[in-house]
Protein backbone atom coordinates (compact mmCIF):
# COMPACT_ATOMS: atom_id res chain seq x y z
CA UNK A 1 0.00 0.00 0.00
CA UNK A 2 1.13 3.26 -0.90
CA UNK A 3 0.99 5.84 1.35
CA UNK A 4 1.24 9.97 1.18
CA UNK A 5 2.01 11.25 4.60
CA UNK A 6 1.89 15.49 4.74
CA UNK A 7 3.43 17.85 7.51
CA UNK A 8 2.40 21.72 7.70
CA UNK A 9 2.31 24.33 10.59
CA UNK A 10 -0.22 26.65 8.52
CA UNK A 11 0.56 29.75 10.39
CA UNK A 12 -2.34 31.11 12.86
CA UNK A 13 -2.96 34.28 10.68
CA UNK A 14 -2.46 32.60 7.02
CA UNK A 15 -5.42 33.20 4.82
CA UNK A 16 -7.71 29.14 5.32
CA UNK A 17 -9.02 29.49 1.98
CA UNK A 18 -5.01 29.60 0.68
CA UNK A 19 -4.38 26.73 3.15
CA UNK A 20 -7.27 24.76 2.01
CA UNK A 21 -6.59 25.86 -1.66
CA UNK A 22 -2.72 23.76 -1.56
CA UNK A 23 -3.68 21.09 0.52
CA UNK A 24 -6.22 20.28 -2.23
CA UNK A 25 -3.62 20.58 -5.07
CA UNK A 26 -1.24 18.23 -2.77
CA UNK A 27 -3.54 15.54 -1.20
CA UNK A 28 -3.32 12.53 -3.10
CA UNK A 29 -5.38 9.35 -2.60
CA UNK A 30 -4.02 7.94 0.31
CA UNK A 31 -3.41 10.29 3.07
CA UNK A 32 -2.65 10.95 6.15
CA UNK A 33 -2.50 15.00 7.10
CA UNK A 34 -1.01 16.64 9.47
CA UNK A 35 -1.40 20.30 10.94
CA UNK A 36 -0.43 22.91 13.70
CA UNK A 37 -1.55 26.10 14.41
CA UNK A 38 -5.16 25.39 13.71
CA UNK A 39 -7.65 28.01 15.06
CA UNK A 40 -11.32 26.98 16.00
CA UNK A 41 -12.43 28.67 13.06
CA UNK A 42 -10.05 27.20 10.10
CA UNK A 43 -10.36 23.61 11.78
CA UNK A 44 -13.99 24.14 11.01
CA UNK A 45 -13.40 25.72 7.63
CA UNK A 46 -10.86 22.78 6.68
CA UNK A 47 -13.35 20.19 8.02
CA UNK A 48 -16.05 21.18 6.37
CA UNK A 49 -14.03 21.95 2.53
CA UNK A 50 -12.24 18.93 2.54
CA UNK A 51 -14.86 16.45 4.03
CA UNK A 52 -12.39 13.98 5.27
CA UNK A 53 -11.96 11.83 8.44
CA UNK A 54 -10.61 14.10 11.19
CA UNK A 55 -9.56 14.91 15.06
CA UNK A 56 -8.79 18.31 16.56
CA UNK A 57 -7.04 18.44 19.78
CA UNK A 58 -9.13 21.46 20.79
CA UNK A 59 -11.87 19.35 21.00
CA UNK A 60 -10.06 17.17 23.86
CA UNK A 61 -9.05 20.69 25.61
CA UNK A 62 -11.08 23.98 25.19
CA UNK A 63 -9.53 27.28 25.90
CA UNK A 64 -9.78 28.57 29.64
CA UNK A 65 -11.32 32.02 30.16
CA UNK A 66 -7.88 33.76 30.77
CA UNK A 67 -5.75 31.25 28.87
CA UNK A 68 -4.88 33.58 26.43
CA UNK A 69 -4.36 33.21 22.34
CA UNK A 70 -1.43 31.00 22.82
CA UNK A 71 -3.64 27.91 23.96
CA UNK A 72 -6.11 28.60 20.98
CA UNK A 73 -2.97 27.18 18.67
CA UNK A 74 -4.88 23.66 17.96
CA UNK A 75 -3.65 20.61 15.93
CA UNK A 76 -5.08 18.25 13.34
CA UNK A 77 -5.15 15.23 11.71
CA UNK A 78 -7.23 14.28 8.33
CA UNK A 79 -7.11 11.28 6.74
CA UNK A 80 -8.86 10.47 3.41
CA UNK A 81 -8.95 6.83 3.13
CA UNK A 82 -9.94 4.44 6.52
CA UNK A 83 -10.86 6.12 9.46
CA UNK A 84 -9.73 7.64 12.63
CA UNK A 85 -10.93 4.81 15.52
CA UNK A 86 -9.58 6.71 18.34
CA UNK A 87 -7.46 9.61 19.45
CA UNK A 88 -6.18 11.52 22.72
CA UNK A 89 -3.89 14.39 24.05
CA UNK A 90 -0.71 13.76 26.24
CA UNK A 91 -1.98 15.24 29.22
CA UNK A 92 1.22 15.67 31.13
CA UNK A 93 2.40 17.59 28.76
CA UNK A 94 2.57 21.50 29.24
CA UNK A 95 0.69 22.48 26.49
CA UNK A 96 -1.45 18.85 25.56
CA UNK A 97 -3.73 21.01 23.27
CA UNK A 98 -0.23 21.04 20.97
CA UNK A 99 -0.57 17.08 20.96
CA UNK A 100 -2.81 14.81 19.38
CA UNK A 101 -2.33 10.61 19.10
CA UNK A 102 -4.87 9.30 16.83
CA UNK A 103 -4.90 5.17 16.10
CA UNK A 104 -6.18 5.51 12.29
CA UNK A 105 -7.33 2.12 10.38
CA UNK A 106 -6.52 1.75 7.02
CA UNK A 107 -7.87 -1.37 4.99
CA UNK A 108 -7.42 -2.93 8.60
CA UNK A 109 -3.63 -2.10 8.78
CA UNK A 110 -3.72 0.44 11.89
CA UNK A 111 -1.44 3.01 11.78
CA UNK A 112 -0.77 4.89 15.20
CA UNK A 113 0.38 9.12 14.77
CA UNK A 114 1.40 11.63 16.68
CA UNK A 115 0.92 15.13 15.56
CA UNK A 116 2.52 17.87 17.60
CA UNK A 117 3.57 21.36 17.57
CA UNK A 118 6.89 22.06 20.10
CA UNK A 119 7.24 24.89 22.04
CA UNK A 120 9.31 28.23 20.84
CA UNK A 121 12.15 28.38 23.22
CA UNK A 122 12.63 32.22 22.99
CA UNK A 123 9.07 32.45 24.71
CA UNK A 124 9.00 29.75 27.12
CA UNK A 125 12.79 27.83 27.41
CA UNK A 126 12.45 25.18 30.57
CA UNK A 127 8.71 24.68 29.45
CA UNK A 128 10.07 23.75 25.77
CA UNK A 129 12.49 21.09 27.39
CA UNK A 130 10.10 19.88 29.97
CA UNK A 131 7.02 19.56 26.78
CA UNK A 132 9.89 17.57 24.82
CA UNK A 133 10.25 15.17 28.57
CA UNK A 134 6.66 14.62 28.39
CA UNK A 135 6.65 13.74 25.12
CA UNK A 136 9.24 11.49 24.91
CA UNK A 137 7.65 9.67 28.34
CA UNK A 138 4.64 8.98 25.67
CA UNK A 139 7.21 7.61 23.38
CA UNK A 140 8.67 5.26 25.74
CA UNK A 141 5.63 3.76 26.67
CA UNK A 142 3.17 3.84 23.52
CA UNK A 143 3.41 2.24 19.90
CA UNK A 144 3.81 5.02 17.47
CA UNK A 145 4.09 4.58 13.80
CA UNK A 146 4.48 8.04 12.39
CA UNK A 147 5.68 11.20 14.46
CA UNK A 148 4.92 14.56 12.43
CA UNK A 149 5.76 18.19 14.03
CA UNK A 150 6.92 20.90 13.98
CA UNK A 151 10.04 20.78 16.23
CA UNK A 152 10.82 24.59 16.54
CA UNK A 153 14.72 22.26 16.48
CA UNK A 154 17.45 21.39 15.90
CA UNK A 155 19.97 24.58 16.47
CA UNK A 156 22.55 22.90 13.87
CA UNK A 157 21.25 20.10 11.70
CA UNK A 158 22.80 16.96 10.54
CA UNK A 159 22.83 13.49 8.47
CA UNK A 160 25.13 12.37 11.53
CA UNK A 161 23.06 12.33 15.08
CA UNK A 162 25.56 12.99 16.68
CA UNK A 163 26.47 16.65 15.21
CA UNK A 164 23.09 17.62 15.64
CA UNK A 165 22.95 20.12 18.29
CA UNK A 166 19.53 21.20 19.73
CA UNK A 167 18.83 24.46 21.51
CA UNK A 168 19.68 25.04 24.98
CA UNK A 169 16.46 25.11 26.62
CA UNK A 170 18.20 25.41 30.58
CA UNK A 171 18.63 21.85 29.60
CA UNK A 172 21.76 21.95 26.82
CA UNK A 173 19.18 20.49 24.35
CA UNK A 174 19.03 17.28 26.35
CA UNK A 175 15.41 16.72 26.22
CA UNK A 176 15.27 17.90 22.37
CA UNK A 177 17.55 15.08 21.55
CA UNK A 178 15.11 12.42 23.24
CA UNK A 179 13.59 13.10 19.62
CA UNK A 180 15.63 14.01 17.08
CA UNK A 181 19.10 13.86 18.10
CA UNK A 182 21.77 11.06 19.02
CA UNK A 183 19.77 10.16 22.53
CA UNK A 184 16.75 9.21 20.58
CA UNK A 185 14.50 6.82 22.80
CA UNK A 186 12.15 5.63 19.88
CA UNK A 187 13.29 3.63 16.45
CA UNK A 188 11.61 5.93 13.78
CA UNK A 189 13.55 7.40 10.64
CA UNK A 190 13.17 11.05 9.38
CA UNK A 191 12.12 10.10 6.19
CA UNK A 192 13.37 13.33 4.51
CA UNK A 193 17.01 12.83 5.71
CA UNK A 194 16.33 9.19 4.57
CA UNK A 195 15.29 9.83 1.51
CA UNK A 196 18.11 12.56 0.67
CA UNK A 197 20.96 10.10 1.50
CA UNK A 198 19.86 7.59 -0.71
CA UNK A 199 19.49 9.89 -3.31
CA UNK A 200 23.20 11.90 -2.82
CA UNK A 201 21.08 14.88 -1.83
CA UNK A 202 22.08 17.41 0.62
CA UNK A 203 19.96 17.91 3.54
CA UNK A 204 20.17 21.66 3.39
CA UNK A 205 17.62 22.11 0.56
CA UNK A 206 14.90 20.78 2.90
CA UNK A 207 14.65 23.95 4.91
CA UNK A 208 10.77 24.31 6.27
CA UNK A 209 10.95 27.63 7.93
CA UNK A 210 13.42 30.83 7.76
CA UNK A 211 13.99 33.01 11.56
CA UNK A 212 16.61 35.61 11.64
CA UNK A 213 17.16 35.57 8.19
CA UNK A 214 18.61 31.40 8.73
CA UNK A 215 17.46 28.67 7.09
CA UNK A 216 15.94 26.17 9.63
CA UNK A 217 14.60 22.34 9.30
CA UNK A 218 12.04 22.69 11.78
CA UNK A 219 9.88 20.35 10.56
CA UNK A 220 9.56 16.49 10.47
CA UNK A 221 8.07 13.41 8.96
CA UNK A 222 9.25 10.33 11.21
CA UNK A 223 7.85 6.60 10.02
CA UNK A 224 9.13 2.99 10.69
CA UNK A 225 12.21 2.05 9.41
CA UNK A 226 10.55 -1.12 7.73
CA UNK A 227 8.80 1.52 5.63
CA UNK A 228 9.90 2.66 2.48
CA UNK A 229 10.23 5.54 1.57
CA UNK A 230 9.42 6.66 -1.94
CA UNK A 231 10.12 10.29 -1.77
CA UNK A 232 10.37 13.23 0.68
CA UNK A 233 9.76 16.90 -0.11
CA UNK A 234 10.14 20.10 1.63
CA UNK A 235 7.51 23.03 -0.14
CA UNK A 236 8.69 25.93 1.52
CA UNK A 237 8.68 28.67 -1.72
CA UNK A 238 5.17 26.80 -2.55
CA UNK A 239 3.72 26.86 0.58
CA UNK A 240 4.73 30.64 1.86
CA UNK A 241 3.21 31.76 -1.27
CA UNK A 242 -0.19 30.18 -0.12
CA UNK A 243 0.10 32.21 3.16
CA UNK A 244 1.98 30.35 5.93
CA UNK A 245 5.25 30.74 7.17
CA UNK A 246 6.50 26.71 6.95
CA UNK A 247 6.96 24.42 4.36
CA UNK A 248 4.40 21.88 3.67
CA UNK A 249 6.46 18.61 3.94
CA UNK A 250 4.92 15.20 2.34
CA UNK A 251 6.44 11.94 2.48
CA UNK A 252 5.44 9.09 0.34
CA UNK A 253 5.86 5.07 1.77
CA UNK A 254 5.53 2.29 1.08
CA UNK A 255 3.95 -0.32 3.64
CA UNK A 256 3.00 -4.00 3.44
CA UNK A 257 -0.23 -5.28 3.93
CA UNK A 258 -0.99 -7.29 6.24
Amino acid sequence: MKLQLIQWNIKINSNVDKIIEYLNLKIQESAIINLQEVSMNNYQKIYESLKFDSSYSLNFRKPGKYEGKNRYMGVMTLVNVGEIVTSQLINSSIFPERTLYSAIDIGGILISNLNFHSLTGVDYKKAKSSNFASIASFLSGNNVDIISCDANEPNIDSFNDDEIECFDNRDKGKMANLLFGKEKIHSLVDSYKQYCRSKNEKIETGYSHITGGKKKRYDFIYCKKEWKILCSESNYQESIKYTSDHALIETFVEIENG
